[in-house]
């Protein structure tokens, strides 16, 4: 049996296991993935898997984690095929760690994921974005934040293809201020770092967050840290063998 899709593509039928995940059939999806560990690795077509917007060739691993999955089954998932959590869905090129900061996942998710694979905090997607940049832009807590980061303060640096760094995503989610410090203490340049359209951090806190007034104090004090501890590159004197990169 197959399906066509919304590019005319035919697809095979959903798997036993993605049929049980798509229809929150929890018990029965970790059933399957504990008895039958080799169902983790089937890939399958998926309709309009992000927003309805482009159909994607996915894992169970996947379409639990957009499905917002229970720890558990996520848990059985990752046991059955510890390599899926480095495999990419296709249409927006999304690792799982991806998926799971896109839809707010419960904080011991994440860890599962980056216990699995730290590196994944670091691999961007088709747009750019980190995980933690879609961590923050869907209002995760500051505990998945701060794992983020502790696995790989390194994520703080990431920039999108708008030039959004994670700090001008804090910003304009209106953040915790925690938040905000730990990506500064993280990546304390970030606060100078302007967007494509030329817009720094302090420019895109959200007008409406109750914090707003701290926050741009923050981002002013740590750029004010910064221009007092730079220091110009000295020229190089002509003839020198020295040269500047």
């Amino acid at each position: 049996m197959s399906i066509v899709g919304s590019v005319g593509r035919r697809m095979k039928a959903p798997s036993p296991l993605s049929k049980s995940i798509m229809n929150d059939r929890w018990e029965e999806a970790l059933t399957i993935a504990r008895n039958q560990p080799e169902k983790a690795k089937v890939w399958g077509w998926r309709q309009g898997f992000f927003e309805g917007l482009k159909d994607s060739k996915v894992l169970p691993l996947h379409e639990c984690l957009v499905g917002n999955g229970p720890v558990e089954v996520v848990h059985a998932l990752i046991s059955a095929y510890p390599k899926g959590v480095q495999h990419k869905e296709s249409s927006y090129q999304r690792l799982p760690l991806h998926c799971a900061c896109r839809k707010n996942a419960n904080p011991k998710v994440v860890q599962l994921l980056l216990e699995a694979d730290a590196e994944a905090s670091l691999v961007a997607d088709s747009l750019g974005r980190l995980p933690l940049h879609y961590a923050l832009s869907n209002g995760a807590n500051d505990e998945v934040i701060s794992l983020l980061l502790k696995y790989h303060p390194n994520s703080a640096r990431g920039c999108d293809n708008r030039g959004w760094t994670p700090l001008h995503v804090a910003c304009g989610m209106g953040a915790s201020t925690h938040v905000v410090k730990m990506i500064l203490e993280s990546y304390p340049e970030a606060c100078i770092l302007k967007t494509r359209k030329g817009s720094r951090p302090i420019k895109c806190v959200n007008p409406k967050a109750v914090n707003k007034e701290e926050v741009k104090a923050l981002l002013q004090t740590k750029k004010r840290d910064l221009d007092s501890t730079y220091r110009p590159a000295k020229p190089v004197k002509q003839g020198s063998e020295r040269t500047l990169v």
